[in-house]
């Protein structure tokens, strides 16, 4: 018996019940600009948020996002700072079973 399927038969994957969309994980609460109104939703994983919101956060913005971290709060380089981009958006880490 060769090593690869030793390793493939000891495998056995996820624990039942373990998905990650049982819960949600975070609530967003975001200005949208192009019509003018706030947005707030509840999202299961960062992919599901990003597809509804037409975002493009990955876990190191929206952990930036939660604590303000690195956020250039004086917006010296205007346009380009992280306020100017993610300034309307609050996220926070929630842990709610889907009804």
């Amino acid at each position: 018996m060769s090593i690869s399927t030793n390793k493939e038969k000891n495998y056995k994957g996820k624990i039942k019940g373990c998905e990650n969309n049982k819960k949600f994980h975070w609530h967003i609460v975001m200005f949208d600009k192009e019509i003018g109104q706030m947005k707030e939703g509840k999202y299961t994983t960062i992919k599901k948020l990003n597809e509804d919101l037409g975002l493009n956060l990955n876990g190191d913005y929206v952990r930036r996002i939660m604590t303000r971290y690195r956020a250039d709060t004086t917006m010296r380089n205007k346009e380009n700072s992280f306020l100017a981009r993610w300034g309307h958006i609050k996220i926070n880490k929630i842990n709610e079973p889907i009804i």
